[in-house]
């Protein structure tokens, strides 16, 4: 399960650039993969929550977030790895 699905991987990182602007109520550049979600971005504990929502429901796919650290809402990259390891397989 730890491995990386590289066709979904570019779909959540093409969800997280669309998303990111919606979710912290703000025009911005396209953020890349190595923006830094808190400190670039300004993201907050509870727009991160509100990206996981977002992310679920325009990816039609389930998040396992028990084990997310600070650590993976470090950077867009590191916030798409997490998502594309942590789903939830949905039947």
């Amino acid at each position: 399960m730890e491995q990386l699905d590289t066709d979904l991987r570019p779909r959540v990182v093409d969800s997280i650039r669309m998303l990111l602007p919606r979710v912290l109520r703000k025009e911005m550049p396209e953020p890349t993969e190595q923006s830094r979600l808190m400190e670039d971005l300004g993201m907050s504990s509870s727009s991160t929550l509100e990206l996981m929502l977002e992310l679920e429901e325009d990816l039609a796919l389930q998040i396992d977030v028990e084990d997310i650290d600070r650590e993976d809402f470090a950077t867009v990259g590191t916030l798409a790895d997490f998502v594309v390891r942590h789903l939830i397989p949905v039947e």
